[in-house]
């Protein structure tokens, strides 16, 4: 009977150590990590990524949209993590990535309207002229997207083209000074000029900066741009 009972035991403790293990094989500690992200639990974050060798794999949000784990940082703006993953030497190249294209943590930064990250970003090297599509969207016309005068500044100091990338083979030209135009940004369009942008550079249809602003019945802003020099 004490050789049974004895038996019994050893069977229930090794069906025990045997769940241990299995859940510890089937733990996703890339969800783990992302999850710790999105609660602020860095502990709970540095715990996880002792068992992730790869920091930069893309784990999906969703059918169309993935994330690195720093891109998850910079999706839920938890600024302490992105730090974390940075110190960890986290591609800030690779962050984000749709069905076609892949973006960049200076990408999200812009979006955010993080200025500290940007200027971080930026000097560690992320390119203010790296093109995210066919249509010439890059780090500029991103921040004429958000509004952001300041954003644009640190990247026109860094290098950004004013006149942004043109046409690369798609349908549509993001233009930052037409961009800046039709939002109505008059210290948007002063910045861009001031720094080489042509106020006669054309949309996809011939449209120019002037055009817009007269559409839209941005008077001070079509002041600026008959006075402005070139062409």
């Amino acid at each position: 009977m004490k050789k049974m009972t004895l038996f019994f035991a050893l069977l229930l403790l090794c069906m025990a150590g045997l769940g241990h293990a299995q859940n510890a094989v089937h733990k996703d500690y890339y969800r783990s990590a992302i999850k710790a992200i999105k609660n602020n639990n860095l502990a709970e974050l540095a715990a996880n990524m002792k068992y992730i060798n790869n920091v930069d794999s893309f784990i999906p949000l969703d059918s169309y949209h993935s994330y690195s784990l720093l891109g998850y940082a910079c999706l839920h703006k938890n600024k302490s993590a992105i730090q974390k993953l940075i110190a960890m030497k986290a591609n800030i190249d690779e962050a984000f990535a749709d069905e076609i294209f892949i973006y960049d943590a200076l990408y999200m930064a812009i979006n955010n309207e993080d200025e500290d990250l940007v200027k971080q970003l930026l000097t560690m090297g992320a390119d203010p002229n790296r093109p995210y599509n066919e249509n010439g969207l890059c780090p500029l016309a991103a921040s004429c997207n958000v509004n952001n005068v300041a954003i644009a500044s640190l990247l026109l100091k860094h290098g950004a083209k004013a006149n942004g990338l043109g046409n690369l083979g798609g349908d549509y030209i993001e233009c930052p000074l037409i961009k800046a135009v039709i939002k109505g940004n008059k210290d948007m369009v002063l910045l861009l000029l001031k720094h080489g942008a042509k106020k006669g550079i054309k949309d996809e249809e011939g449209r120019t900066a002037l055009y817009y602003a007269k559409q839209l019945k941005h008077t001070p802003i079509i002041q600026i741009l008959e006075k402005a020099p070139g062409n």
